[in-house]
């Protein structure tokens, strides 16, 4: 069946694209004119975007260009366009109504999440001043996650694991003490459920992009796919028993448990307070953004690490001890203080991210850049992060992963905060700018800071015998992501 939906899915693509070349008016584009011009483009670009990219902007010289993709066009811009960007107050260049479009929200959760997005001031106000209560849970269920995932097979030194896979999982696991509590997070098929949510949820959302807006095609589509592999469906089996007992508890006790579940419930409106189906989906989709981007961050960051030298790994640890002796264990002064392994997350930003674009907008009326041209309505646009991340007019050896160029800077200048892993600016946009940056990245930072710390003291970690450097990146779509069948070993310290 699976063969056959996407066969659908192609043939009618290209009729659609045949018929449709729509391209915009006034951008020099990539590839050429038509329908079958645009369907090589964009299966050009869908397996070679990198290469697709450093072409683009040879030819185009920083100039605002076209590139046409599967799910349609994607307009690119520069450097120069990043404040225009930034500032916008979402007349224009909208960034909720583009998030709901390249993730299919309206299929992969509900039309609610963008139109009362009331779990991400939760995430922005809530779980950020919080962060020093939950250091204590994450501590605590990463070090007893490690140990069970981190034991070696009887016989054996070593656990040999494949990395993205296990990170994925363990990220669901630790994340969810935090969310609701050890009950559901120490639940293997509630995990196995969560995660598999977050990651076919990518699947979904590149396939229905893929679709033509035909009245009801997409809604078909979601169905057989959620059919086959699963949807939101499957955890919210766990979630919402959960949230059931909580508001009922809620009717008789103030006594609440400090968990982000307990802030969807006291934030959530009126029109949804009781809405449980609802509720559990604002549970998920921050389950998404955690899940996606932390299990992300932590492979390549291990991937990165595995091929240092041991002088510099020692050389970490030396730093973790340390803080921990001065600042008395581990609180929120000391996670700020860990300047290595910020560093590493933040090259990990800048090297690696989560895809070649940044601030994407949906223009849903035409705009104007400062240079003058012209951006039409109903355009998606976004900014080439590898050209900005790689500037070497900003960065020294920008080609190079450097793990401490980041708290070097910080040594030698006079800012902490300037060069840290959740400070954005102009040059550094993995996790965007301006009022639209992602609000989960304190969080992030507190969480991926204690798993490294932990790790760094308590094993050792090293690539496959024979191995000397990490393996490469799968970019597909302008997506990057570390690889998802390479392994680590792992073994305790002694």
């Amino acid at each position: 069946m699976i063969f056959a939906l996407l066969a659908g899915i192609a043939i009618s693509f290209i009729i659609y694209r045949l018929v449709y070349d729509g391209a915009p008016q006034g951008i020099p584009r990539v590839g050429k004119p038509g329908g079958i011009g645009y369907l090589i483009a964009a299966l050009r670009y869908t397996t070679k975007s990198e290469e697709v990219l450093d072409e683009a902007d040879r030819m185009f010289g920083g100039r605002p260009y076209a590139i046409p993709t599967l799910g349609g066009w994607i307009i690119v811009l520069s450097a120069e366009h990043i404040e225009t960007l930034r500032t916008s107050n979402d007349s224009i260049f909208n960034q909720p109504i583009q998030v709901n479009e390249n993730l299919r929200l309206d299929h992969t959760m509900n039309n609610m999440q963008q139109k009362i997005p009331f779990q991400a001031t939760v995430t922005r106000n809530e779980v950020t001043k919080g962060i020093a209560t939950f250091i204590p849970e994450i501590l605590e269920e990463s070090t007893l996650a490690m140990e069970e995932i981190f034991r070696p097979p009887s016989g054996s030194e070593y656990v040999s694991l494949p990395l993205f896979h296990t990170m994925t999982h363990m990220i669901g696991r630790i994340s969810n003490h935090a969310v609701m509590g050890t009950e559901l997070c120490r639940n293997e098929h509630f995990v196995h459920a969560v995660v598999n949510f977050a990651e076919t949820l990518m699947i979904y959302s590149q396939l229905l992009n893929w679709t033509p807006n035909v009245p009801g095609l997409r809604s078909l589509v979601y169905f057989i796919l959620s059919s086959i592999w699963g949807g939101s469906k499957q955890p919210k089996a766990f979630i919402k028993p959960y949230l059931v007992k909580r508001l009922e508890e809620r009717k008789v006790s103030n006594d609440h448990p400090f968990n982000i579940a307990e802030f969807i419930l006291d934030n959530a409106p009126l029109e949804l307070a009781s809405d449980v189906d609802d509720l559990a989906m604002r549970i998920l989709n921050l389950n998404f953004g955690s899940i996606h981007t932390s299990s992300i961050f932590l492979s390549q960051a291990l991937f990165e690490m595995a091929q240092m030298s041991t002088q510099d790994i020692e050389n970490m640890r030396k730093e973790v001890r340390e803080v921990l002796d001065q600042e008395g264990g581990w609180n929120k002064s000391a996670l700020n203080r860990f300047w290595k392994i910020d560093s590493i997350l933040r090259e990990v930003g800048r090297m690696h991210g989560l895809s070649f674009f940044g601030m994407n907008r949906l223009t849903i009326a035409s705009g104007k850049l400062p240079d003058g041209v012209v951006i039409p309505a109903g355009y998606q646009v976004t900014v080439n992060l590898k050209n900005i991340h790689r500037d070497p007019q900003v960065y020294s050896n920008p080609h190079v992963f450097d793990p401490f160029r980041f708290s070097k800077l910080r040594e030698t200048e006079d800012s902490n905060v300037k060069y840290g892993f959740t400070t954005v600016d102009n040059f550094f946009l993995a996790f965007g700018a301006g009022r639209h940056a992602c609000p989960g990245r304190f969080f992030a930072s507190m969480e991926l800071k204690i798993i490294i710390a932990i790790i760094l003291l308590n094993y050792e970690f090293k690539l496959p015998d024979g191995e000397v450097t990490r393996p490469k990146n799968i970019v597909f779509a302008g997506g990057v992501i570390p690889p998802t069948k390479e392994h680590l070993l792992f073994k305790p310290r002694s």
